[in-house]
């Protein structure tokens, strides 16, 4: 998914937006009255900076501050957000940018809209099925000598579907998967016994009858003696 096509249906264009030399504190009372914790700066209709409300409180303090310009202030400067890009190849770049707002501008500068970060957070959890009624599974992986297709399939053999996964390091090779089962506990099962080190969260382990929930475990581990 390119970052146009997202953008599309979430691009605000009417957030208020404040040149290089607007007065602090004439952003500080906009930026109050939103309210908003960050707000673009432009300079002849490009994209310069960002202003945070932190930026501006501390502004206050400052002699003169009365007159004091947003180009006196050390502004971040947004990295870049391009209709271009692929949307997880921006994804990163999100926690290098302060505030609540994302904003974009074109491959000359010129300044687009704001998206807010919430949005974007939300895009992750679809695309990644999070939100959906499943189950989340991690594995203890060897570095070597064993391919993901290969684990993926043993999955799916016991009548459950990957619908994501990822990889990390902590600090050996782990695998987390969402799936989708309609019989979780003979899917955990067969996985212990190819011998994984097993993690798991699914709804059913929110359940308040914590006892149930063992005696059904317990059940299924006889039943494979």
């Amino acid at each position: 998914m390119l970052l146009k096509d997202f953008i599309e249906k979430n691009i605000g264009t009417d957030y208020p937006v404040f040149d290089i030399d607007a007065l602090a504190l004439e952003v500080l009372e906009a930026m109050e009255n939103g309210p908003y914790e960050s707000l673009p700066v432009l300079q002849e209709g490009k994209l310069l900076a960002v202003v945070t409300l932190q930026d501006l409180l501390q502004a206050r303090h400052l002699d003169d501050n009365e007159a004091l310009p947003l180009r006196e202030l050390p502004l971040s400067k947004p990295p870049g957000f391009f209709p271009e890009d692929h949307f997880l190849d921006v994804f990163l770049r999100l926690r290098l940018l302060p505030g609540n707002l994302v904003p974009l501008s074109g491959r000359e500068g010129e300044y687009l809209g704001c998206v807010r970060k919430i949005v974007f957070y939300e895009k992750i959890a679809e695309i990644f099925r999070l939100e959906d009624d499943g189950m989340t599974i991690e594995l203890d992986l060897p570095s070597i000598g064993l391919k993901l297709s290969e684990v993926i399939a043993i999955i799916e053999k016991n009548d459950a579907t990957v619908v994501s996964f990822g990889m990390y390091h902590a600090p050996e090779m782990v695998a987390a998967f969402r799936v989708q089962t309609h019989d979780f506990f003979r899917l955990v099962t067969n996985l212990e016994k190819y011998g994984y080190a097993i993690r798991f969260s699914s709804p059913f382990l929110q359940e308040k009858d914590d006892s149930l929930r063992e005696k059904a475990l317990e059940f299924i581990r006889l039943m494979d003696m």
